[in-house]
């Protein structure tokens, strides 16, 4: 009886233990991982061959392939830009947030601030221009490093 237990319980964990993940990301790379969670923009997962968590952005990938129920699910969609026009696509991201992006450059700009203007409705404005001028270089995503009225400052990354 004690044996029949031991291999039962071995064969459930084993299964347990084998479930792998495959991830496809936006530039074609493909991943054998075990899936943890999706929280605040970052996919945690381990690799097959060590217990370290690591995390990806939940934006450079594209599929997340479940291999024990053959199931996949789509976690992002490429954005496609076509001009100064798809600003509003262009998604703004904190530093942690861009793990598994690449590091297209920095956009500039300068926006003075009006007598008068709330400091929200100069955020709003900073944060649209420099959306725009991401937009014509054709990266999706910014970090905003500086938002000073004369050095308005962003990193771009894409995929």
């Amino acid at each position: 009886m004690r044996n029949i237990y031991t291999i039962l319980t071995l064969l459930i964990t084993m299964s347990l233990v084998a479930q792998t993940h495959e991830i496809t990301t936006h530039n074609g790379k493909k991943m054998e991982v075990h899936f943890i969670k999706i929280a605040n923009n970052l996919l945690y997962y381990t690799t097959p061959q060590s217990q370290e968590e690591k995390s990806i952005s939940q934006y450079a990938i594209s599929k997340l392939h479940d291999k024990s129920k053959t199931e996949t699910k789509t976690i992002s969609e490429k954005i496609a830009l076509s001009g100064k026009a798809d600003y509003t696509k262009i998604i703004v991201l904190k530093p942690s947030q861009t793990e598994g992006l690449k590091e297209s450059g920095i956009v500039t700009s300068f926006l003075g601030k009006t007598k008068g203007e709330t400091n929200q409705s100069f955020l709003d404005a900073a944060k649209k221009r420099l959306k725009q001028n991401a937009a014509l270089k054709g990266s999706p995503f910014i970090v905003i490093v500086s938002d000073k009225p004369k050095n308005l400052k962003a990193v771009m990354y894409t995929y």
